[in-house]
Order: structure tokens, then C-alpha cells, then sequence
């Protein structure tokens, strides 16, 4: 009897977390979903035009022992190759966003501020932080709504090629706002790390490109309103841009070279190699491969 009684009153118990966070997600979903999840732009021609001319590093104030970034998000034109560009959401205004390093142990602050015309959130992929900086909308946080301010906080444990992206605001547009843009790399460096003469790193995405600019991604809708990926990509990017634009890797003879690469794209598996030369693989998703 004693036993039945604690079946129950586990049964209990779990009704209760599952009612509550299916009121958390609904709150959440609720919030965003009075906002359209097109651009409210009638002519993306008036988005300001971004490039890798105008990318800006992001550099860490410290205080009180923790190293705080800013970022901000934006709707913008971006320039994937010479007198070509695709409608984007972007951290700081460029694609990929802005490349966050710091080392095994730092205590780390982002402070997020929203300017797009939905809510949204961040994913720390690969970082192990604190449940409630893990950025999943109707678990561990309400969306940042648009024109709000939210702020993330955690140790970076573990050392590795990790990357930040977005949850969306719920469910229902998770899809959409990664196949917009919203990724970016995030380094943890080892104490103690091997040496290399130079380190290179760069992040693959795929995207829907229609002739006039506009964003596919944006149409893609499922059976009971969700934005959905599709594999109707068109273009595959290597930090923002396409070939013969990408940004040449130089390096000199006998230098010892890391190469991090980051698959940010959702549906896509890209091969990758060094034409005419090896390499040995030394990490995977931020792990190190024995050797």
C-alpha cells in the first residue's frame, strides 16, 4: 500500500511539471505570436546593406572578474558575394556573427539585446553552462521580446570549437530564425592549449536565396503553422560568403595550421578537405579525438 501510494504521489508530481511547463511553453509561445514572423519591411531595399568591409569584432569588457560581450540582433541586406545579397538576421550585423573566445575557466557575461521584429533567444551549443543560461524558450526562459534586453551567464567548463545560435521564440519558429542567419563561433581555449603558427576558423550555413534577395526561409511553413527547413538551399556559405569571395586560408611551408570548422546550415552534410594536402583530425564537436 505504501508503495502504491508513492506511485501516485510521483504520478502526481510529474502531472504537475509537465502542466507547468506546458503553461511556460504556451506563455512563451503567446508572447511572439501577436508579432509576424515576415519582416515588417515592405521593400528590403531599405535594409541597411552589411558586408565583410563593415564586420566589427567583439571585445569583452571585464568586470568584477567576469568578461561581458554585447550582442545585438538586426535585420540587414548581407553581401554573400560581390553586388549580391540575401535578407538576414544577423548578431552585430554580420554573417556569421561575431566570433566569442575566451579560455577554460572564465566566467562569462552576454548581454543580448533584441532589435528584431520577434522574439528570440540563444543556444550555447556545446557549452556545458547552467540550466538556466541553456536559452530554450519555454523551458528555461521566456523569448526575448523585441526591443528587450536579456542577459546570459555561465563558466566556460569545457574547452573546444563550439558556436551560439538561436532557439527561436518556441517552436514554431526555431527553423525560420536559423536558416535567417542567427549563428556565430564560440571558442573556449584550453589553460594549456597545443601550438600552432596560425588558426583559422570557419562556419558553413546554407541558404534559400530568391532572385531579388528575399529569403525563402521566411515562406516555409508546415501543416499546422511552424516554419519548417527544407532543402530547396541554393547557396552554402563559408563565413558569410561564397566562392571565388571567400576569404583565401595563407599559410607558409612547414607551419603547423588548426582549421576549426563549424557546421551551423541544419540540413546539410559538407565533405571537406585541404585539395593536395592531409591533415589529421584532432577534435570533433568540441571533443578531442584520441589519438
Amino acid at each position: 500500500m505504501r508503495d502504491f501510494k508513492i506511485f501516485i504521489g510521483i504520478i502526481i508530481a510529474l502531472a504537475v511539471i509537465v502542466g507547468i511547463v506546458s503553461i511556460f511553453q504556451k506563455q512563451a509561445s503567446d508572447t511572439n505570436h501577436n508579432i509576424s514572423h515576415s519582416s515588417p519591411y515592405a521593400n528590403i531595399q531599405k535594409l541597411p546593406l552589411k558586408s565583410p568591409d563593415t564586420r566589427t569584432a567583439i571585445i569583452p569588457i571585464v568586470k568584477n572578474g567576469v568578461k561581458e560581450f554585447q550582442l545585438s540582433l538586426n535585420e540587414i541586406r548581407w553581401e554573400y558575394a560581390k553586388g549580391k545579397f540575401v535578407h538576414a538576421w544577423a548578431y552585430n550585423g554580420q554573417i556569421p556573427g561575431p566570433e566569442i573566445r575566451v579560455t577554460e575557466g572564465d566566467r562569462v557575461r552576454v548581454v543580448v539585446k533584441n532589435d528584431l521584429p520577434v522574439g528570440t533567444s540563444i543556444h550555447w551549443h556545446g557549452v556545458h553552462v547552467e540550466n538556466s543560461a541553456d536559452g530554450v524558450p519555454g523551458l528555461t526562459q521566456y523569448p526575448i521580446k523585441p526591443e528587450e534586453t536579456f542577459t546570459y551567464e555561465f563558466t566556460a567548463k569545457n574547452a573546444g570549437t563550439h558556436f551560439y545560435h538561436t532557439h527561436g521564440s518556441s517552436h514554431i519558429d526555431v527553423a525560420l530564425q536559423f536558416d535567417m542567419g542567427l549563428s556565430g563561433p564560440f571558442i573556449i581555449e584550453a589553460k594549456n592549449p597545443k601550438k600552432y603558427d596560425r588558426e583559422y576558423v570557419y562556419l558553413l550555413d546554407e541558404w534559400e536565396v530568391n532572385p531579388d534577395g528575399s529569403n525563402g526561409a521566411l515562406t516555409h511553413t508546415g501543416e499546422h503553422g511552424e516554419h519548417i527547413h527544407k532543402h530547396d538551399y541554393n547557396i552554402f556559405t563559408i563565413n558569410g560568403r561564397i566562392f571565388p569571395d571567400v576569404d583565401p586560408l595563407t599559410v607558409k611551408d612547414g607551419e603547423r595550421v588548426l582549421i576549426r570548422l563549424i557546421n551551423a546550415g541544419t540540413q546539410e552534410v559538407h565533405p571537406m578537405h585541404t585539395h593536395g594536402h592531409s591533415f589529421k583530425v584532432v577534435a570533433i564537436d568540441g571533443n578531442p579525438v584520441p589519438q
